[in-house]
């Protein structure tokens, strides 16, 4: 059974791994450009790792908590719009083997043009796979994920990256004679992130 499980979690972890992979070398892509464009430009690509404390909706009504860590990128277009993507995976603190596997990504909007703050507001889409207790099953869920938080910049390159999010899960928790009763994990995020490349002064 702890071999089974190593498996599946190492599966699952390259999996998004390379996803993650794919989406940085895309946004890469995206603001590689001409010497004459990048001297005005305003996108930047940051990358970081975070810790993440989520209650996790199952077992139903419970406010049972787990913690774990993931990785995440921010492609900004300008200094007001942008995307984000990230993968997660909570498995500290686990309820009896439960575990919880996201990857999501979508377009964020930073409210304030300051070189150290930046509030933001996001709404994400993406997979959420989870292991539940007691081995009785696992699932995919589509999830629909607003969030809202704030990066603070301590250097030109470095910043501290703070976030709230509550996940809807449309068709959790989808396994077998289970009924649909819509998980909604939420939590704090904080991580630490470095810009790979910073819009020209």
């Amino acid at each position: 059974m702890h071999i089974a499980h190593a498996g599946w979690t190492k599966t699952i972890l390259q999996k998004n791994a390379w996803t993650l992979l794919l989406l940085l070398l895309a946004c890469s892509t995206l603001h590689s450009q001409s010497k004459e464009a990048a001297v005005t430009s305003t996108q930047s690509l940051w990358v970081g790792g975070e810790f993440s404390n989520m209650q996790v909706g199952f077992p139903y009504g419970s406010n049972w908590r787990m913690s774990g860590i993931g990785a995440y990128a921010i492609f900004n277009w300008n200094h007001s719009l942008g995307v984000q993507a990230e993968t997660n995976f909570l498995q500290f603190h686990s309820f009896y083997s439960e575990t919880q596997m996201s990857f999501l990504a979508g377009p964020r909007y930073t409210f304030l043009h300051s070189s150290k703050w930046r509030p933001y507001a996001q709404f994400s889409i993406g997979d959420v796979r989870t292991r539940y207790p007691f081995d009785i099953g696992s699932g995919n869920s589509f999830a629909l994920a607003p969030a809202g938080g704030l990066d603070y910049s301590f250097s030109r390159r470095w910043a501290i990256h703070t976030q709230y999010e509550y996940q809807f899960l449309t068709n959790s928790p989808n396994f077998t004679d289970e009924p649909h009763f819509g998980m909604t994990p939420n939590g704090v995020k904080i991580g630490i992130s470095y810009r790979l490349h910073q819009p020209a002064r």
